[in-house]
């Protein structure tokens, strides 16, 4: 008899266009291999290049969601995009700690849509630090980590070692090194360079890549293996065709 799947888990907001959040989580999951769950947070109003109008909701809402989930299953690892607050997404995180300690999780910190909607101006995300401290990782681009480390009282990332997790720094929009992400570690960094010479952009990449590293974690590879292997995986979405939205193969 064939052995389950390892279980994960998305947190995220619903996009119509199916490029982003918790479909393009799912999407993702499916291909590699592990049973997918997902939790909605918010209810966008959205298509691959505009973005009109998201309708939160609450933590009861979400935390409603996870119950039933996380009491039959034993989920490995859980991706969390689009969140309304600091303190909603503390206690969602401290209800799946609740549950299970181990519990990977995979915070992706989107802060402003790829059509330009913000989610969040600079003085939401208090309590920065606290947040930090519970994850297994976050991943944020160039811009997010400015903004994210113009919050916490100390920098997220220090003589090239994370402070609080570890510290993915994706390479879509980095000025000094295009396409190359750095995975800062608590024990040093490392350098994941890329494996395409051209890309085409993508709505939901950046879903894309947490939730293929939420996949790989499950499946038992380490840290860096499995930003690495997510990496690949993302550039081939992202050459999948030459629109906004991309196919998972």
């Amino acid at each position: 008899m064939q052995s389950p799947r390892p279980y994960v888990l998305t947190i995220a907001g619903f996009d119509p266009s199916g490029g982003a959040g918790v479909l393009a989580d799912c999407k993702t999951f499916e291909q590699h291999g592990v049973y997918g769950f997902g939790v909605c947070t918010a209810l966008t109003v959205q298509t691959d290049d505009s973005f009109l109008n998201l309708h939160w909701l609450s933590a009861e809402q979400i935390i409603e969601q996870l119950q039933p989930l996380i009491s039959k299953f034993g989920i490995m690892a859980c991706k969390i995009g689009i969140i309304n607050s600091p303190e909603t997404l503390i206690e969602v995180i401290r209800f799946l700690k609740e549950h299970n300690a181990a519990i990977k999780i995979v915070w992706d910190p989107v802060l402003k849509a790829s059509a330009g909607y913000d989610f969040h101006s600079v003085d939401t995300f208090h309590s920065l630090e606290a947040i930090l401290a519970t994850v297994t990782l976050v991943t944020p681009n160039y811009n997010e980590l400015q903004r994210l480390q113009s919050i916490t009282k100390e920098e997220l990332i220090k003589e090239e070692k994370a402070r609080f997790c570890s510290v993915l720094l994706k390479g879509g929009h980095r000025p000094d090194a295009i396409g190359t992400d750095t995975l800062y570690e608590p024990d040093g960094h490392t350098i994941i360079s890329a494996g395409v010479k051209q890309a085409f952009p993508k709505h939901g990449s950046g879903c894309v890549l947490a939730a293929a590293i939420t996949a790989q974690l499950a499946k038992g590879h380490s840290l860096k293996e499995a930003c690495r292997l997510a990496k690949k995986y993302v550039e081939t979405f992202l050459n999948s065709n030459q629109s906004l939205l991309g196919y998972h193969t």
